[in-house]
């Protein structure tokens, strides 16, 4: 999923480019080119790979949707810039509840097992990503330009592949690391350029 998820900042600059009259300058486009070029090697190994690990049409459909879902509320965000951030915080915080609860009730189990395991996850959950990077990445919406904030989202891939290594063992490739290079190049490449309106 964190893979896939480097489509985001290519979704942001085209919507950008098509629905809100922005013009990206070359410098921009090349930087998000070469990320994604360095996401391309990361993602090789998982495209070439079956069984655990691999990649399949749901993951894919799944991670697609994700994309989506997240530059459009990256999108709103920047809409809602004069708003509060706490209450920009709180509409997005209740559209990802109302989302869970729907997803829970299809899909998961009444079963709470209430292990130390699980409430450190949901803890983790709660206040790391929805809290402090949600809040993080609203911050830099409003201060700065959508493409150059998304571009951060190319080093998504190569750390989740350098943490699956150290957490599970996963073991990585020779072009995972040169794609780790690339795609960290292609975000300063990114975030050095400036965006005309």
């Amino acid at each position: 999923m964190a893979l896939l998820g480097a489509l985001q900042p290519l979704f942001t600059a085209l919507i950008a480019v098509s629905f809100l009259g922005k013009a990206l300058p070359p410098r921009a486009w090349a930087g998000l080119l070469i990320g994604f070029a360095g996401v391309g090697l990361v993602l090789a190994p998982k495209l070439a790979g079956h069984g655990a690990g691999s990649l399949t049409v749901l993951t894919v459909a799944a991670a697609m949707l994700s994309v989506l879902a997240v530059t459009g509320g990256t999108m709103v965000q920047k809409w809602l810039s004069a708003t509060d951030l706490r209450v920009a915080a709180s509409i997005q915080s209740f559209g990802a509840a109302i989302v869970a609860a729907a997803a829970t009730m299809l899909l998961g189990t009444s079963r709470w097992d209430g292990t130390p395991l699980l409430w450190g996850a949901l803890v983790w959950a709660v206040l790391v990503p929805s809290m402090v990077g949600t809040t993080l990445l609203m911050w830099m919406m409003r201060h700065g330009d959508a493409t150059k904030v998304t571009a951060l989202l190319l080093l998504v891939p190569p750390l989740a592949a350098i943490q699956a290594y150290v957490f599970f063992g996963e073991t990585l490739a020779r072009v995972q690391f040169a794609g780790f290079a690339l795609a960290l190049g292609g975000v300063l490449l990114t975030r050095s350029g400036r965006a005309a309106s």
